[in-house]
């Protein structure tokens, strides 16, 4: 066998393994969940985990990481081919808002682990990946600017206030369950960023 189809084979099995940790983690949380469980899935022994893992706490963060990574990735696609910045912000935050509909086990780990998404950005121990999804706000804000279709303003404070209340936003519809119709929100928001409170 091929050296790159050794990397191929080893990613594929290392993508299963973070696929499987994430539903037993978001069925047992962090604390129950075992290497054995996930182990026991996987048709694997708890020693070959090893062979991709150093221990619990580093499964759990690449797991989470793999989960994150996928969920930004909708994004990414949901603006790919989109010339008109206002829908790529639109499309950004509708795909991103609702990824969790249909992600269940990632889900269910933010439900069991709100610290994911702290509030204090110190704190934060996905901040690579988070900075990667406010780079991504960035992009779509200096597009629109540049095409005079949004007005000048501070990009990079703008994009962290947007993702602070995308965060905020996940955090009571998903983590606290506070939103009744997330679709119904999302769009008054969409409408108020875009058109403002203030009667021009």
């Amino acid at each position: 066998m091929t050296t790159n189809k050794i990397k191929i084979k080893r990613q594929v099995k290392k993508e299963q393994i973070f696929r499987t940790a994430l539903e037993v983690f978001g069925k047992y949380g962090y604390k129950k969940a075992t290497l054995e469980d996930i182990a026991k899935k996987l048709g694997m022994t708890k020693s070959g985990l090893y062979r991709y893992i150093k221990d619990k706490i580093d499964l759990y963060e690449k797991a989470v990481s793999f989960g994150l990574i996928k969920w930004r990735q909708t994004s990414i696609d949901a603006i790919e081919g989109e010339t008109d910045p206002v829908l790529q912000l639109k499309n950004y935050a509708m795909t991103g808002l609702t990824y969790l509909n249909k992600d269940k086990d990632l889900h269910n780990v933010l439900l069991k682990d709100p610290t994911i998404f702290p509030l204090n950005t110190k704190e934060d121990r996905f901040s690579e990946i988070n900075r990667e999804a406010i780079n991504l706000l960035k992009g779509i804000l200096r597009q629109g600017v540049e095409k005079k279709i949004f007005r000048s303003m501070d990009i990079d404070h703008t994009a962290s206030f947007l993702y602070s209340v995308y965060v905020m936003f996940i955090i009571k519809s998903y983590v606290k369950s506070d939103i009744d119709s997330i679709d119904e929100m999302l769009n008054a928001g969409l409408d108020t960023l875009l058109y403002g409170v203030v009667k021009k």
